[in-house]
């Protein structure tokens, strides 16, 4: 389940390149039906658990951490996508971006441009909406880039408070177990969550350093979204009612090797 939501190969959006294109209104919502996990950056945790539960998870001990709102208990689908719109309470950041993102200009790196995945499907020269209009960026490109440079110091922050949480110990390792009525169980490996213990036992000083940093309301605000599997668990039956589950556990990983 965890796996990693890779950015494309890019291309600089410039108005000489991609005057003719446009992109599927959509198209946001197409990506997002096939995803039961949606990266969050740490800015919005607070507002995201309103509607999902937020676990970490990284594709390799090598990557970095990804802070997730799991949007179902099935690999290639989201129960918040329906007849087109969006039904949970916050939509999140990448999906109000996307198809656009951040990415090193080519003509100089030390700065951040808007690129574009050119072999998409949501682009087209022949329907959808502009990407400009009378040689100007449109309404939507405009919001959007608005947007992503805005991102830039929550993606530099996200990476800071993943990397003093794993150094504080405050991460551990979860299996989530989904019981289906019909006996069927399936495991879902590879994600973690806040541990609750460490945070309490934490010396004064670093719970003091995570206080100054404005990390409090991520941590606890992702401890708290554990309860949003009971509405899960509710989407979930409410959409299958041929395969509903009876209940979810949230289990310490087993060694391998070790008994059942």
């Amino acid at each position: 389940m965890a796996e990693e939501q890779l950015i494309p190969t890019l291309t600089e959006l410039t108005l000489s390149a991609h005057s003719d294109l446009k992109m599927d209104p959509k198209g946001a919502l197409k990506v997002a039906a096939n995803q039961h996990m949606i990266n969050l950056k740490v800015s919005e945790i607070g507002m995201a658990v309103s509607s999902f539960p937020v676990l970490i998870s990284r594709a390799s001990e090598k990557s970095d951490w990804n802070f997730s709102a799991i949007n179902s208990f099935e690999i290639g689908s989201n129960l918040f996508v329906e007849d087109d719109a969006w039904t949970g309470t916050h939509l999140p950041i990448g999906m109000q971006t996307y198809p656009f993102f951040l990415m090193r200009s080519p003509t100089d790196t030390k700065n951040f441009t808007i690129g574009i995945d050119e072999q998409s499907n949501v682009f087209s020269k022949d329907q959808g909406e502009a990407l400009f209009e009378d040689g100007k960026a449109s309404i939507r490109l405009s919001q959007a880039t608005a947007q992503l440079e805005l991102e830039v110091k929550h993606d530099v922050h996200t990476y800071k408070f993943a990397k003093k949480i794993e150094e504080f110990g405050l991460i551990k390792a979860i299996d989530l177990q989904v019981q289906y009525h019909n006996g069927r169980v399936n495991t879902l490996k590879g994600l973690n969550t806040i541990d609750e213990l460490a945070l309490h036992e934490l010396e004064s000083e670093k719970f003091e350093e995570l206080r100054k940093e404005s990390y409090l309301l991520p941590l606890f605000s992702m401890l708290t979204s554990i309860y949003q599997f009971n509405n899960l668990i509710k989407l979930h039956n409410l959409k299958n009612p041929e395969n509903t589950i009876a209940q979810v556990k949230l289990e310490t990983p087993k060694e391998e090797g070790a008994e059942a």
